[in-house]
């Protein structure tokens, strides 16, 4: 059996898996169910407004309009409903403006294309820049059959299922994402912790070997791949949020900002580097004079700095929980700036003991160190603790 055929035979499985999975609860394929069920009935919608009730002679630029305007969240709609409306309206002016002036020639259909596709490159239009040059190309060809009434209506028309895109993309069911925020923090938190508590146990035996130490290496290097998975998350649930109905009946779960979030982000970005950094020195430490090498005590020490460390970066994922337990009050210290400050005790020991020749090599780990307790002293200053609303 050919790779095609197996493909089509297992088609139908992938259809049906999918559809479960849409059925079982919210995740990538609900949503794309729901956005192809919005895009058809407003399709459906304002193409049945302009056929019969507004019997429009260019009823079909109204359901052109709202499938291109219904987006993933209300925000992204209105966007590209504005985009899109004022892309029809550059299109339609250029070509009542080049007909009437030029003529009905190819002449002239040269001019108005070249003027459209100048005026779709302007950045603020985005991705409907190329619709400035179809609006134009309809427009023109009204012209020629000396209607020039029919401008206004495809402009009509645009609006018109603008309209009918925004009203379904704002109104029925629109996502409200706004906890995949506090998923994508949680994700990055995670692979950090789980890395540092890693090297902290292998660090229990002293120097670890070349393989261990690339190893590390390359798995903070694929922090970058979380970091960037979660930042599209965090953007994502903040702009489910904008321009959304929903958020009006969950008035004190849903955040009124995500810099806490985009903070955290920034902080466990610029931590990545700083693990990338440690990694790389530990890599580095064996081509050293074994005279200033880092000795076993030290290595120990320095890995019951990074367990600490890791613990900090599992706090600071804990959003909901350091929430609770900031309400809670004088129910106890906050952990996470306990841990912080016996971390930097660590530090200060272990800096006590380097100091002479063994400095430079040593120095380097505990710059590493420090900035990662500085990152995650700044995240839970600007971002952790801050409540998921005001109140």
């Amino acid at each position: 059996m050919s790779w095609k055929d197996q493909w089509r035979s297992r088609a139908p499985q992938r259809i049906r898996d999918s559809l479960g999975r849409a059925r079982s609860g919210p995740g990538p394929e609900r949503d794309t169910a729901l956005l192809l069920l919005k895009s058809g009935a407003a399709g459906v919608l304002a193409w049945g407004l302009a056929q019969y009730v507004i019997a429009s002679p260019q009823p079909t630029y109204a359901p052109f309009t709202a499938l291109l305007v219904v987006q993933s969240t209300a925000y992204r709609s209105l966007m590209q409903s504005f985009r899109y409306v004022l892309a029809v309206v550059l299109g339609v002016v250029a070509a009542g403006l080049v007909g009437p002036l030029l003529g009905e020639n190819a002449g002239a259909f040269a001019v108005m294309l070249a003027i459209t596709l100048v005026l779709g490159r302007w950045q603020r239009l985005g991705s409907q820049g190329l619709q400035v040059s179809v609006a134009g190309v309809f427009a023109y060809n009204a012209l020629l059959g000396t209607r020039e009434s029919m401008l206004w209506e495809i402009i009509m028309m645009a609006l018109l299922g603008a309209g009918v895109g925004i009203g379904i993309s704002m109104f029925v069911l629109p996502p409200l994402r706004y906890r995949t925020a506090a998923s994508g923090v949680e994700e990055v938190s995670n692979a950090t912790q789980t890395l540092l508590k890693d090297m902290a146990d292998g660090l229990d035996d002293g120097l670890p070997d070349s393989e261990t130490a690339e190893d590390w290496l390359h798995r903070a290097r694929q922090l970058d791949d979380t970091l960037a998975s979660a930042r599209e998350a965090v953007e994502h649930g903040a702009e489910s949020v904008v321009l959304n109905p929903r958020r009006l009946l969950h008035p004190r779960s849903v955040p009124r900002s995500f810099a806490g979030y985009r903070t955290l982000m920034e902080s466990l970005g610029r931590a990545g580097e700083q693990i990338r950094s440690i990694a790389y020195g530990l890599l580095r430490v064996r081509e050293q004079d074994p005279s200033v090498c880092p000795s076993a005590d030290f290595l120990r020490a320095y890995g019951e700095l990074l367990a600490t460390l890791s613990r900090a970066a599992g706090l600071i994922g804990s959003l909901q929980e350091s929430m609770e337990e900031a309400e809670e009050g004088a129910k106890g210290e906050d952990p996470l700036i306990d841990t912080l400050e016996r971390g930097r005790e660590q530090h200060r020991r272990l800096a006590d003991e380097a100091e002479g020749a063994a400095w430079p090599s040593h120095g380097v780990l505990l710059t590493d160190a420090d900035r990662l307790l500085v990152e995650f002293g700044h995240a839970h200053e600007q971002g952790a603790t801050q409540p998921l609303c005001e109140e």
